[in-house]
């Protein structure tokens, strides 16, 4: 069933058709929607009010939440959530605005999909695809599993493309899952984003964990994020023990980060604000062909933080760092690890391009592996270049950091260069 909904209609209307619409979402929410049902909101409107969906189950034919005519039709969702669906799947918004009331006055997520079940029960068939969100406390697209047993109940099967996040709070996209450390396995499996863009996420100041990133994916098994931009993000984070990053996962497996982009994204504490990041707990996941510059912290960060799942098997390749470690002395590839479950192990890191300049609010570095607990991580067939006045390496003596084929120069000027130069 197709449902119509227009500013020029009336709730006492069917909405079953154009010339005969509804009028508010307080209509929309009030309506048993069935799998296939499609409710079309009229382009180049704005609706006011926030959208409600809840325990539709799983089913073959999705409900799908959109605009007709021509452009996108807008939910100003005020202090709300815009769009929520609770323990269900199967919901594919399209064409649409979601706008809240600010990130220091909103007190919800732009477009919020929660499992609270138990039993491990995944929910699939999740599209988002030419959506803009800004406005929101928390993030602009959110996907949570919090099941009441611990179990790994989440979501499979998501896609979201050609969106865009800005001008939230915690996070542009992300999700997250039940923390299990001491069990084997993942809320979340086959996510795909895409051609998305998360900017001026800026954090949720005295929030007491890190906040402000781009794109970030907690406890998924299997993930591609592939040609998105993440720039200007975190600078309002003051968290201590933790920061924001553009583009980041962790406690997640078979990841691939690749032809992004992460640009000038902050932090208002010492720690991160970097572009890319595979943080405690990552196995099996590649980050390749991305291009980093001009953040505060590192380009391409390696982190195992206590308590985190074993870190193993990770490839870093073809990606280009250019005028990272701005702030709080991070290098253009960092490796930072508590040893935690074998710390970072079997890493390699190859044909990476690291450029460094020096800093009045840092102490840069080409490459920092002088952690303790990392173990068989091997440097072959970089390029390593400063200004001259950065430091190119911090660890290279390190007997567990082996350096093989690698190029070192200090006398190199930098280019600007776009994201299509590593493409």
């Amino acid at each position: 069933m197709d449902y119509y909904v227009s500013l020029f209609g009336n709730d006492a209307n069917t909405g079953a058709s154009k010339t005969q619409p509804w009028r508010s979402i307080q209509r929309v929410n009030a309506t048993e929607l069935l799998p296939g049902d499609s409710v079309w909101f009229q382009a180049n409107q704005t609706f006011v009010g926030n959208l409600c969906l809840a325990n539709v189950r799983q089913a073959s034919c999705a409900i799908t939440i959109g605009a007709y005519g021509s452009g996108r039709a807008t939910i100003d969702a005020g202090f709300g959530a815009g769009f929520v669906a609770k323990n269900m799947g199967g919901v594919h918004l399209v064409n649409l605005n979601f706008v809240g009331a600010g990130a220091s006055e909103n007190t919800g997520s732009g477009i919020l999909f929660s499992n609270t079940l138990p039993g491990s029960i995944k929910f699939a068939n999740i599209r988002v695809h030419r959506v803009d969100v800004s406005g929101f406390k928390y993030s602009g697209i959110c996907l949570t599993a919090q099941p009441t047993d611990g179990s790994w109940s989440g979501f499979r099967d998501v896609k979201i493309t050609n969106t865009t996040s800005h001008d939230n709070g915690d996070a542009g996209i992300s999700c997250i899952g039940a923390w299990n450390p001491e069990q084997a396995g993942y809320a979340h499996t086959d996510f795909y984003i895409g051609n998305c863009s998360a900017y001026r996420n800026a954090g949720i100041p005295g929030k007491g964990s890190h906040s402000g990133s781009g794109i970030v994916l907690g406890q998924v098994d299997g993930a591609i994020i592939e040609h998105c931009r993440a720039y200007e993000n975190g600078q309002l984070n003051d968290y201590e023990g933790g920061g924001p990053v553009g583009i980041w996962a962790w406690d997640a497996s078979r990841v691939v980060l690749q032809f992004n982009e992460s640009h000038h994204n902050r932090t208002g504490s010492s720690k991160d604000g970097g572009g890319f990041d595979l943080d405690g707990g990552m196995t099996n996941s590649v980050v390749q062909y991305n291009y980093s510059h001009d953040n505060d912290g590192a380009g391409y960060l390696l982190a195992q933080f206590a308590g985190a799942r074993p870190f193993y098997g990770n490839l870093f390749r073809y990606n280009l760092s250019v005028n990272d470690g701005q702030r709080n002395s991070y290098g253009g590839i960092h490796l930072w690890s508590t040893g935690a479950n074998g710390g970072i192990t079997d890493t390699t890191l190859y044909a990476n391009t690291i450029c460094t300049t020096q800093s009045p609010d840092g102490n840069p570095v080409g490459v920092d592996c002088s952690s303790d607990g990392i173990h068989n991580i091997r440097f072959y067939n970089n390029r390593f270049q400063t200004d001259g006045k950065a430091a190119l390496v911090r660890g290279e003596t390190h007997q567990d950091a082996m350096f093989e084929g690698n190029t070192f120069s200090t006398n190199y000027k930098f280019p600007r260069l776009s994201a299509s130069t590593i493409k």
